[in-house]
């Protein structure tokens, strides 16, 4: 028996040290979005003429992307955190709960760098003028 929570734990732990590095990326990319949008806006109020600005539907289509993985990201941790309480009365406590904080903190730093570029790439949609129409342009030719 031991063997075998053991074994839950460790998979529950690296299924959930992932989900809540990219909840925290999903997070992090729609407070970048929201502050792409506050600076567009913030230029359009000061000068309406102003060249080089951010079209508002790439940001809220940025925006529209990291809120819906962050819902269903975070959707998905409470209902496996609710299946491994009912199916295994696992607290995250003890032996048991180290080894959870093992296997999802591993996860966590192995899945650091890929999360790292996601949130860069985010932050160059919403801040720099034409990469998001540069980077629509690339997709399209790689096709």
């Amino acid at each position: 028996m031991v063997l075998d929570t053991s074994t839950v734990v460790l998979i529950w732990g690296a299924l959930s040290g992932y989900v809540i590095l990219r909840s925290l990326d999903s997070l992090l990319a729609a407070l970048f979005c929201l502050h792409g949008l506050l600076m567009c806006r913030w230029k359009r109020l000061v000068n309406k003429e102003t060249p080089g600005q951010i079209a508002y539907d790439i940001i809220l289509n940025q925006l529209f992307k990291a809120g819906i993985l962050g819902l269903v990201l975070v959707y998905i941790l409470e209902q496996g955190n609710n299946f491994i309480w009912n199916e295994f009365r696992f607290s995250y406590q003890g032996r048991d709960g180290l080894l959870w904080v093992a296997a999802a903190g591993t996860v966590a730093i192995i899945f650091l760098l890929p999360t790292w570029r996601r949130l860069v790439v985010a932050w160059k949609i919403t801040h720099e003028v034409g990469y998001a129409h540069k980077r629509q342009r690339t997709y399209l030719l790689r096709k």
